[in-house]
């Protein structure tokens, strides 16, 4: 197993005196470029922000279509203009089943 990364410094934060109030004393801003990617999910997402994730952790499934067929990877549901059933019509007229 590789060794995680280290994504988040928090050596000079402490908790607060107060619960349920963050002590953002010592916190700068971060210095993040405007987002230029875009996520499967349709998010905008900045490339610090990217290179920042850990994708070697366990609790990070980084190749989740593996094992899957080809065909299962290139049907896409996503389009917001179709319902279900009209987007599942389409992916088979589209592949020459129907």
């Amino acid at each position: 197993m590789t060794a995680t990364k280290k994504t988040v410094d928090t050596t000079d934060i402490k908790p607060s005196d107060i619960p349920g109030i963050s002590d953002t004393a010592g916190m700068t801003e971060d210095t993040l470029t405007p987002a230029t990617d875009v996520a499967a999910s349709g998010a905008f997402i900045e490339r610090e922000i990217v290179e920042r994730i850990d994708t070697d952790h366990p609790a990070v499934d980084n190749n989740p279509r593996k094992g899957q067929p080809k065909i299962a990877n290139q049907i896409d549901f996503n389009d917001p203009h179709l319902g279900n059933e009209e987007a599942v019509a389409a992916n088979l007229k589209a592949s020459g089943d129907v």
